[in-house]
């Protein structure tokens, strides 16, 4: 008995030795970890107090500032994987910017993949920041080097390149938004340099790989600028045709239009990685906003243009039963106390919905007019955002954003007269013997062109079938019989119409 008593004694020891040794072993692994956290490399910030303000505060209330005013506050796109970003000095182009985040923020991402073009160092590929933290003023955030590595054994062209990011401001001025607006996550800083056509392609194709095994936890942020140092007109007619191909996802158009200089995007090689893997992926693109330092900073002289982007899987859920007339009028009445407060005082209202009609996802478009002359007409086409949203964004782009038209001055306010146009799902249809006049608008797409004619226009203009197709062919910038080739896709909607 005493025996036994003595294994037992023994089998204890040697049990108290082992959990002590177990202790020691998480002591010594904590302090390793440690210490490999304060000797990993902190990339610190080389543009505060120039591109962004150094101040902690004077930072984070000039980024909440530009989200508030971007009014897409917490109304994500369903299903955004990624966005475009500009990256010049806030006051140029933060606002803009915002309008990229507020798309994108959500729950969920924990990873967002920085992808630049090197503007001031030189190497062939593309560079990865492999570890450790970026700062800002605001805090520090993480490097995830797992995903950093995955990366580059998707794609041979990623190799480890730490010093080309010293001096890099296209990546850094996205941080402050990113930490304003995605808490917690961590970063894969990548930059482009001389890359060939098949490096693009192959870093396209690594995107889609972690972009859809990492569904919802994975953003990409692609930094651009557009076209550098026009005159305002140029500019906004070069951008404008930079935009439309991006959002139409023409890749090549895109690659054609650079080689010519018909278009520019500081950077390029990103931008069209991006666009590869959104058509890889079945995604669509949405312009969000577009501004240029000429609008921002007064001198139209010589100006860069800004431009902001989603690329997003569309859930295809949309609602279209009719809107009941309280709900009508309710959006009439956000449609007024926007277009007011906006263009006397250029903000916009806080409004507070909780219809579940109006928070549906529905495309919309606004159209302003003055003793029935059209004075501004802007729209979503597809279910972007909450209806009651898409009203106070589309009226706001309705009396200031319409290139046809000058921007709605206070004088004309008590003229103007409100019509909203809430729309069906788009169908694409086989025949033009679908085509109801009258009742369906049409939506024409060939490669990057698209153009879009509401149902009330056909009427308007007593147009037939076929004129109804020319003249959406011509709002595309296409030919007029170009609704006959067997590349245009003619998508029919219907839409329920009212007006104050």
């Amino acid at each position: 008995m005493g025996d036994m008593r003595k294994t037992y004694a023994n089998k204890g020891f040697a049990a108290r030795i082992l959990m002590a040794a177990l202790a020691a072993c998480v002591l010594v692994l904590a302090a390793c970890e440690a210490l490999a956290q304060s000797a990993a490399p902190v990339r610190k910030p080389v543009f505060a107090g120039s591109f962004y303000p150094a101040d902690k505060v004077s930072l984070q209330t000039m980024v909440d500032g530009y989200l508030k005013d971007a009014q897409r506050v917490g109304d994500a796109l369903p299903g955004v994987f990624a966005v475009i970003a500009p990256h010049a000095g806030y006051v140029y182009s933060g606002k803009t910017a915002a309008y990229s985040y507020n798309a994108a923020r959500r729950k969920g991402i924990t990873t967002v993949i920085l992808l630049g073009s090197s503007h001031r160092s030189s190497f062939k590929g593309i560079a990865l920041y492999p570890t450790g933290s970026w700062e800002t003023p605001l805090g520090k955030v993480p490097v995830d080097s797992a995903m950093g590595r995955k990366m580059a054994s998707l794609c041979e062209a990623v190799k480890n390149n730490p010093g080309a990011f010293d001096e890099e401001h296209s990546l850094e001025v996205q941080l402050p938004f990113i930490q304003r607006t995605l808490e917690g996550v961590k970063i894969v800083p990548l930059l482009t340099g001389a890359v060939e056509r098949q490096d693009v392609e192959a870093l396209s194709g690594a995107l889609v790989t972690v972009l859809t095994q990492h569904r919802g936890r994975v953003l990409l942020v692609v930094s651009s600028d557009m076209s550098h140092y026009h005159p305002y007109s140029e500019a906004v007619r070069m951008d404008a045709s930079t935009l439309k191909l991006v959002a139409g996802l023409d890749a090549a158009g895109l690659l054609e239009g650079l080689a010519k200089k018909e278009n520019e995007l500081c950077g390029a090689p990103a931008v069209v990685a991006s666009m590869m893997a959104a058509t890889k992926m079945g995604a669509e693109a949405e312009v969000l906003h577009y501004t240029n330092s000429g609008d921002t900073a007064g001198d139209r002289t010589r100006v860069v243009g800004y431009g902001s982007l989603a690329f997003w899987q569309p859930d295809g859920k949309a609602a279209s039963s009719p809107l009941a007339a309280a709900e009508r009028k309710r959006l009439l009445a956000i449609a007024r106390k926007t277009l007011e407060e906006y263009v006397s005082s250029k903000t916009v209202p806080e409004i507070d919905v909780k219809d579940p009609r109006l928070l549906e996802r529905r495309g919309v478009f606004v159209t302003l007019t003055i003793h029935g002359q059209l004075r501004g007409c802007i729209g979503y086409i597809k279910p972007v955002a909450p209806l009651y949203r898409s009203v106070v964004d589309m009226t706001v782009a309705a009396s200031s954003r319409d290139m046809r038209f000058r921007p709605v001055t206070k004088g004309e306010l008590k003229d103007i007269e409100i019509e909203i146009s809430v729309m069906s799902p788009l169908k694409l249809i086989t025949s033009v013997d679908e085509i109801k006049v009258g009742i369906h608008g049409l939506y024409i797409v060939k490669g990057g062109n698209a153009g879009l004619l509401l149902p009330q226009v056909a009427t308007q203009y007593k147009w037939g079938r076929e004129e109804f197709l020319q003249n959406t062919c011509r709002k595309a910038g296409l030919p007029e019989n170009s609704w006959k080739d067997k590349e245009t896709k003619v998508y029919v909607f219907s839409a329920q119409i009212f007006s104050e």
